[in-house]
């Protein structure tokens, strides 16, 4: 089980239920302390595996809670303090208003070790863990500024003794509604702020749905820029077909035979392969505020029957895998630096970059897979949609049959129904070039497309789900060759 152990350092908690409640909350609910981690994660620049930790504990079923006896609930005495908001003449000291404030707090154990526990039914992966022990050790306090804490992570083997039900629990996506609700909030709409969370049940979990890719980052194999001109986003088909090529090359080099299909893309006889095949996936730096779009790497995403074959115990499975470690490893060889590095380069008359990779080192979060797999209710594409069909009605029906292709893309890809889908030109994330080139831009302005496609129209899409739904999500004809890439957005309350 995971357990957060939270002691108070001065002895005495502060914390408030609501601005006119002269009793003080206490035992704090797990709301209130998973608050104060996501505080500690915006402070800390709001990492994305700290984010991924968080969301994972979100959709765990609600804690058992276990305090120590309060030595004494301390006298609340009300105060006047001066607003925040003073204006004009006001904000001169013998004329600003007063306003009632009032401290309520306990007083706790001193020689206590803990003063509150919370427990999971659960175990962390080790990136979760460490994710979780760097944000525990961040957060200073809980409730008012003054209640300085100690929070530490640990793994036991059952419950406290003394636990208790819980009254306000975090849920699936309460991070991104808090989320939401700050953005908001610094928009200057005032009243956006997080009300405490009404959730006591069991928690309710991510719909599980049968996915063409895993949602593990540990599948992902990342690459990024060495060295030499690296191509624009727009060129991403051409590059991921390059990528491919090479990969099939290099698998026939160490393996003896070509490529299987779920590589190559089509089966013995030239037809397309059936099942999902490999992924190769633009990593860019896009979605932030000043995002340029600048290509920053690719990642290789093996299908999911493919990974959870290897996954499968005895010596063939590992060998499989194996095969693949192998074509991987022989894209390119160990520079001087210890580092393997390999060139992606255009066939004759296909452009003029020459682009060096290497295995992907961290710490770059624009390739951090984690971005995309994140759970959500709300995702824009990254890379805009090649429709899986050539739409035939005119007028205002076009619109509902391009929104009736979407949907069936996203049955395909294994996805819910969503309830709203928005196409258009530009997309929603920062730094990501339009789907369409203005009139008179010159031809590299477009998104290349591979021969296949046709004149298949591209659109930006945005997607919203009734519930959050677990990345990644490629969808449409281009979704092998890194169009289609969809990114989550922040969940904005109405």
């Amino acid at each position: 089980m995971l357990r957060l152990d939270i002691t108070w350092l001065s002895g005495t908690a502060r914390l408030a239920r609501a601005p006119s409640d002269p009793e003080a909350d206490w035992p704090p609910q797990p709301d209130r302390i998973y608050s104060a981690l996501v505080a500690s994660w915006g402070l800390g620049g709001e990492d994305v595996h700290e984010r991924a930790a968080l969301e994972w504990l979100e959709g765990l079923s609600p804690p058992c809670l276990a305090d120590v006896a309060i030595t004494g609930q301390r006298q609340t005495v009300t105060v006047y303090v001066p607003p925040n908001d003073a204006r004009g003449e006001t904000v001169l000291p013998e004329r600003r208003r007063r306003q009632p404030r009032t401290f309520p707090s306990v007083t706790l154990d001193a020689d206590a070790p803990v003063h509150l526990a919370l427990s999971w039914d659960a175990v962390p992966s080790p990136e979760h863990r460490r994710a979780l022990d760097k944000l525990a050790q961040r957060t200073s306090y809980v409730g008012h500024s003054a209640s300085f804490v100690l929070m530490r992570f640990t793994e036991t083997e059952a419950p406290p003794d003394n636990w208790q039900p819980v009254r306000r629990a975090p849920y699936q996506g309460r991070l991104s509604e808090l989320e939401g609700l700050y953005h908001r909030h610094l928009r200057g709409e005032i009243d956006a702020r997080p009300r405490p969370s009404s959730h006591s049940g069991r928690a309710k979990p991510v719909k599980e749905y049968t996915r063409p890719f895993p949602a593990d980052p540990n599948s992902w194999i990342v690459f990024e820029h060495a060295v030499g001109e690296r191509p624009d986003l727009r060129s991403t088909a051409i590059v991921a077909d390059h990528m491919r090529l090479a990969l099939m090359e290099g698998w026939t080099r160490t393996n003896g035979r070509p490529a299987p299909g779920w590589i190559a893309g089509h089966e013995k006889d030239g037809s397309p392969a059936r099942d999902a095949h490999l992924a190769v996936v633009p990593l860019a730096n896009v979605g932030w505020q000043h995002s340029n779009g600048q290509l920053m790497g690719l990642a290789l995403v093996p299908p999911r029957e493919q990974v959870e074959e290897w996954n499968q115990p005895g010596p063939d499975p590992y060998e499989r895998h194996d095969e693949f470690r192998r074509a991987v490893a022989s894209l390119g060889e160990k520079d001087i630096d210890g580092r393997m590095k390999f060139t992606l380069a255009p066939q004759q008359g296909r452009g003029n970059w020459s682009w060096k990779l290497a295995p992907a080192s961290g710490g770059t979060h624009s390739l951090d897979p984690y971005r995309y797999l994140r759970n959500s209710r709300r995702w824009a594409s990254v890379t805009p949609v090649v429709l899986d069909r050539h739409p035939k009605a005119k007028g205002n029906a076009r619109a509902d049959e391009i929104e009736e292709i979407l949907r069936a893309s996203c049955a395909r890809a294994g996805l819910p129904g969503p309830n709203k889908i928005h196409i258009g030109k530009h997309a929603s994330h920062r730094g990501v070039p339009p789907a369409r080139p203005q009139s008179g831009a010159p031809p590299w302005a477009g998104w290349s497309r591979k021969q296949s496609f046709g004149a298949r129209p591209v659109y930006h899409v945005r997607l919203a789900f009734d519930e959050p739904v677990a990345g990644p999500i490629f969808l449409g004809a281009g979704r092998f060759v890194g169009l289609g890439l969809f990114l989550p957005q922040p969940e904005v309350n109405t």
